[in-house]
């Protein structure tokens, strides 16, 4: 995960990327924003800043619980206060429809509006001057295919996001030992020309073709082992009834 997410930094640290932790007074971390002009971003637009992620420990183990408390209204001012000091026309952001992770109720509290959707993924933005224009999803143009025989694994991953580079390093070690009933590939998107021909810029698994739990909930290892393995079973099953009729 930290080799991805190294090579990510390394290829971006030079294009506008910008990174702030939350220090508190303890002298511990207790969040984090990442953020970078958006024609470097996973995102389609112009002259905007787009947030990557927003975190605010909110567990009670280690610095303890912090959210509820103003942090994540302080993070989203800084980017803001960052972005018009770049003169940039808006910050855009992304979020999920629903409230287990990364809600995108949070940044519409924050007076942010919708400005495209696909799935459960939603992107807004609050835009500073009257003619920035909103910004855009990127969507899928190149979707993998289903393997004649095998299953077809297909794993996108930039390594912009450390919840994406943990699922590719769970893939990797879900497919190892079942090489007989695998295709596995991995398309490394962490260029924005990469990005643009697969028109994929938020990290996903596909097992023949079909995204695997885009929404969540999070999965292990043997779970996604297992759920190949059923995959291949089905597809077996299929074509010797095929053969049979």
């Amino acid at each position: 995960m930290a080799a991805l997410r190294r090579k990510w930094h390394e290829k971006h640290k030079d294009k506008g990327l910008r990174e702030k932790v939350l220090v508190l007074d303890t002298g511990d971390v207790g969040g984090l924003c990442q953020y970078i002009p958006i024609e470097h971003s996973p995102f389609l637009g112009r002259d905007l800043m787009a947030i990557l992620c927003i975190w605010v420990h909110g567990y009670d183990h280690l610095v303890g619980n912090q959210q509820k408390r103003g942090f994540g209204r302080l993070l989203l001012e800084t980017v803001e206060a960052d972005a018009r000091q770049a003169s940039m026309k808006g910050v855009t952001a992304w979020g999920k429809d629903f409230p287990y992770w990364n809600p995108v109720s949070f940044y519409e509290h924050m007076g942010y509006v919708r400005a495209d959707a696909e799935g459960m993924t939603v992107l807004v933005f609050k835009p500073f001057l009257a003619d920035a224009q909103p910004p855009k999803l990127m969507r899928l143009k190149q979707p993998p295919t289903a393997g004649d025989r095998k299953v077809d694994v297909t794993v996108f991953v930039s390594g912009w996001c450390n919840g994406g580079c943990g699922y590719a390093v769970t893939v990797r070690d879900a497919v190892q030992g079942i090489e007989d009933i695998v295709d596995y590939r991995e398309v490394d998107t962490s260029d924005r020309e990469t990005q643009l021909k697969y028109g994929v810029g938020l990290d996903g698994i596909y097992l023949d073709g079909k995204p695997f739990r885009p929404d969540g909930p999070p999965f292990t290892t043997k779970e996604l082992t297992a759920e190949i393995r059923t995959l291949y079973e089905s597809k077996t099953a299929q074509q010797g009834d095929a053969g049979d009729a």
